[in-house]
């Protein structure tokens, strides 16, 4: 395992933030089509976050510990992200998702709670960041991949939620950003806690992977599932292996 510099975590970590400020762009130049399209690329991003998780980040955190705990802390990072989204749940439940694309009007109050829930949620994607590049440059390039590709579709949708609550366009352009760049902290805490210490990026890795599982099938395919129909489905499922594909392409460039 040898460790990324801090250049790369932090820099991509202002990529992914960047996501917000994109997702809301496709928003006000194409209105409800983008909250349409966000669905496809939702499916695109469920492959892309489960093959991260089972093709680099587990299969990493397994060369560096036993893999009964890697395990262990693998279930335990899904277990712990349903906590953290039962505790967050006005994030998803109480408001439309990109699914849906037409959004009923949404309280300023609920807009608000969303904004510190998606925050805390960037933040988590900063973990995740962190303690893959602490492992390498290609691990943290793989999982930096996985987390862009499910940022852009949920700014979208964040960004039409905080117009249905009535906010001007530059205000929720501004909230939506500052959200987005928990990602930043949180990559860089998880990446100089986990460089400091193989032990702990042993730790830190099968809970990224279980985090990233988390987000991917229960957050990700509920959404895409709303859209019915024979073709939807075959699109839908040829985009899964698309993000699949194109994480197993990177990882056996890479010589693994």
């Amino acid at each position: 395992m040898e460790a990324a510099g801090w250049t790369w975590p932090l820099l991509t970590a202002l990529v992914a933030s960047g996501a917000a400020l994109l997702g809301s762009a496709l928003v006000l130049v194409l209105g409800e089509r983008a909250e349409r399209a966000a669905v496809w690329l939702l499916s695109y991003a469920i492959g892309t976050l489960l093959a991260a998780a089972m093709l680099h980040l587990l299969p990493e955190a397994l060369e560096l510990g036993p893999p009964r705990r890697a395990m262990t802390l693998f279930l335990g990072g899904i277990v712990a992200f349903v906590a953290f989204e039962r505790l967050l749940r006005w994030r998803r439940p109480h408001a439309p998702h990109p699914a849906a694309p037409e959004h009923p009007a949404v309280e300023r109050a609920t807009a608000a709670m969303i904004l510190w829930g998606d925050a805390l949620h960037n933040l988590a994607d900063g973990l995740v960041l962190g303690a893959a590049f602490a492992a390498g440059r290609e691990a943290g390039m793989v999982a930096a991949l996985a987390v862009i590709a499910h940022e852009v579709p949920q700014e979208i949708g964040d960004f039409a939620i905080l117009l249905g609550a009535g906010y001007p366009r530059r205000r929720a352009l501004l909230f939506n950003w500052l959200s987005a760049l928990a990602t930043v902290p949180g990559a860089a805490l998880a990446f100089g806690w986990a460089s400091a210490s193989r032990e702990v990026a042993a730790w830190l890795l099968p809970v990224s992977a279980g985090i990233l599982t988390h987000i991917a099938l229960a957050d990700l395919v509920p959404a895409v599932h709303a859209r019915r129909g024979g073709v939807a489905a075959l699109a839908q499922m040829g985009l899964v292996l698309a993000g699949v594909l194109t994480i197993a392409t990177l990882r056996a460039g890479h010589g693994h």
